[in-house]
């Protein structure tokens, strides 16, 4: 489980300056039945109204509370306590039960969308594992729009359980939505072993910019309270887009060059003003000399 925390790190290292303002840095945390949870979230954003959200087996979704962290949070239910500051929002459950078992997302309110971290999936220490792992490729995309993409996610599982396992897809983003939901065997590819590995891909066809996000993978063996993630980022972008720090760039170049220009015109001002001052002082000199002479010679005769 440790490469999957280790490259959810290297993804916020990445593009997390880019586009992330929620970090989940667990992804999966673990405690024994009685024990209190600290579930973090890292917040990057000028808004201050966070939520955290849970996402039972059932998949629906639960709110657990409401805060801005310049007033007094609003849980639903006195087993969480909810501590905020504009960096950090985090979730504690007083007493792990059962039914805290599930997948935990931390959302900050930006106009009238909410977006949502990777989520921090909460499991019983000590229960059997049947999902071993899980790995989702690639970690980063970028492709044009119109283009076709396939992610592709791939787990281990003991053989009995294929069955009976079901793939989510969930994009998160400015929209976060569920893609797909497998119920069915013949959608993932698994050997005929008994610790066989397992396929399951997701394809986006004629992508646009709306698809832009990140794409988590879900694997949960059904009836069963245990929750495998990974996540991989989408950016479908054009050539001419362009960024900020592009665009910035581009106003300084335009003044540099308009800059240059100037000085080049006050340059050659000044030049053609100096050689006028040089002309018109040789010819007042040249006509003195003419005077002068003259004037010697009409004395000598």
């Amino acid at each position: 489980m440790l490469p999957l925390c280790v490259s959810s790190l290297l993804l916020w290292t990445l593009y997390g300056a880019l586009s992330q303002e929620i970090v989940q840095l667990e992804c999966v945390k673990r405690a024994k039945l009685g024990d209190a949870v600290v579930l973090k979230c890292l917040t990057h954003s000028r808004w201050s109204y966070r939520v955290w959200y849970k996402q039972a087996t059932n998949k629906t979704l639960q709110l657990l509370s409401s805060v801005d962290y310049k007033y007094t949070p609003m849980v639903t239910d006195h087993r969480y306590l909810t501590e905020s500051s504009a960096t950090e929002t985090n979730l504690t459950i007083l007493q792990m039960t059962e039914e805290d078992v599930g997948t935990y997302y931390c959302g900050i309110f930006k106009s009238r969308d909410v977006v949502f971290g990777s989520g921090t999936v909460l499991e019983i220490e000590g229960e059997s594992e049947p999902v071993q792992s899980v790995l989702q490729s690639p970690e980063y995309i970028r492709a044009q729009p119109g283009d076709s993409v396939t992610l592709s996610c791939s787990f281990t599982s003991s053989q009995h359980q294929q069955e009976h396992t079901r793939v989510m897809w969930v994009k998160t983003g400015s929209k976060s939505q569920i893609i797909s939901w497998n119920y069915e065997k013949r959608t993932s590819s698994c050997e005929n072993t008994e610790e066989a590995s397992c396929v399951h891909n997701l394809t986006l066809k004629d992508i646009t910019t709306a698809e832009d996000g990140t794409y988590l993978c879900v694997v949960r063996p059904a009836n069963i309270n245990n929750i495998k993630l990974f996540n991989t980022h989408l950016a479908a972008s054009s050539p001419f887009d362009l960024t900020p720090t592009v665009i910035a760039l581009t106003v300084l170049n335009i003044v540099l060059g308009m800059a240059v220009v100037f000085l080049v015109w006050v340059l050659c001002n000044y030049h053609r003003k100096q050689a006028k001052g040089t002309a018109h002082t040789h010819e007042s000199s040249s006509r003195q000399d003419t005077v002068v002479y003259s004037e010697v010679r009409n004395q000598h005769v």
